[in-house]
């Protein structure tokens, strides 16, 4: 082992921080931490409505740089974010470089670094790559499954566990499912596109083409629309702030209804989660992390009141303890690790 370390010493993947101040006799212990800095990528977000971009470190941590609002075309939204990231990627030193990981609200085929289709931006079979870099390598995933992958990483209570299914809540809502302890992308990488079942043959049309899907209930721009059907101005430049601003008031008589609609149309997705998949929890992320107290609580208490007799009706619903104050970050943390993961060999 102290040989090991010393090789990442010398390499500089990790680095020294105190020596252990304690009243035994023998050597003390040396505290380790990663270099944040030994490594560093380029990290973007693609939201529905906007791009975040920023750079991933060493240690698995972030940095937001720019935003920018995401085109409708992609040609558009390339040119855009081929512009913006040129700006960070010559600050970066060539050698430290590891390359481009992003986050995609749709599918993906993670080994060709192909996006598969984003139902909300009508984006089918396009590639990144060529692109932003034929030099440096460009990696890809859903944003719920690079959730769930930070989540795991930062979390210490899912430590142990390896059936965990990962709710995020956006404009759409996509799930990051981890069986067995590794992420279940499916043949086709559209495991975890929950949003997309039906849970009412003739309810709202989806941007899917479908209708009834779960997110045209429960997403932050079906919650949104239902506030503002009713009259309710609500603050925020785009859907995901004025779902936080729904969730801000939620102790005012005139915000109840929605409160109580949130927790409803999401149990109805996570009791079929539960009983098709019968994980160890469920992980809100997005923006519905940040749901009061006394409404995840409730909703806990229906999903509970709804799902098979086998589960034992003690299902535990959590929140992300990484999406806090509405920034929805754990998919960038999830960016920066996943592209670590995929280039250990070069370095290590």
């Amino acid at each position: 082992m102290t040989k090991i370390i010393r090789e990442f010493l010398l390499a500089g993947l990790c680095e020294e921080i105190s020596t252990e101040v304690t009243d035994r006799i023998g050597r003390k212990a040396i505290e380790l931490r990663l270099n944040r800095k030994a490594y560093v990528s380029i990290v973007v977000d693609i939201g529905v409505e906007e791009t975040s971009i920023g750079k991933g470190y060493f240690d698995g941590t972030t940095s937001t740089i720019s935003s920018f609002s995401t085109p409708s075309t992609f040609e558009e939204f390339t040119e855009v974010l081929v512009e913006k990231t040129g700006e960070v990627v010559k600050k970066i030193p060539k050698y430290k470089f590891l390359g481009y990981s992003i986050s995609v609200p749709g599918m993906v085929d993670v080994e060709r670094s192909k996006i598969v289709y984003v139902p909300h931006l009508g984006w089918k079979d396009v590639f990144l790559k060529d692109s932003l870099s034929k030099r440096y390598p460009v990696v890809l995933d859903n944003e719920a499954n690079l959730s769930l992958i930070a989540e795991k990483w930062n979390n210490p209570g899912l430590a142990g566990l390896g059936d965990i299914v990962f709710v995020y809540v956006s404009e759409g809502i996509g799930c990051g499912i981890m069986l067995g302890g590794q992420i279940h992308r499916g043949r086709d990488y559209s495991a975890g596109e929950i949003g997309h079942m039906t849970v009412q043959l003739d309810g709202p049309k989806c941007y899917c083409g479908n209708s009834g899907c779960w997110e045209t209930f429960a997403s932050s721009e079906a919650i949104v629309r239902k506030a503002q059907s009713e009259g309710l101005e609500l603050k925020g430049s785009n859907n995901n702030e004025r779902y936080l601003d729904i969730l801000k008031n939620y102790e005012k008589s005139e915000y109840s209804f929605l409160i109580e609609e949130i927790e409803k149309s999401l149990a109805v997705g996570i009791v079929n989660i539960v009983n098709s998949l019968d994980p160890e929890v469920i992980v809100l992320g997005g923006v519905a992390s940040m749901l009061p107290e006394e409404a995840l609580k409730r909703l806990t208490g229906i999903v509970n009141s709804r799902v098979l007799y086998a589960t034992g009706q003690n299902i535990e619903v959590r929140r992300s303890i990484l999406d806090t104050h509405g920034k929805t970050s754990s998919n960038m943390i999830g960016a920066a690790l996943h592209i670590i993961e995929r280039r250990v060999d070069d370095f290590i």
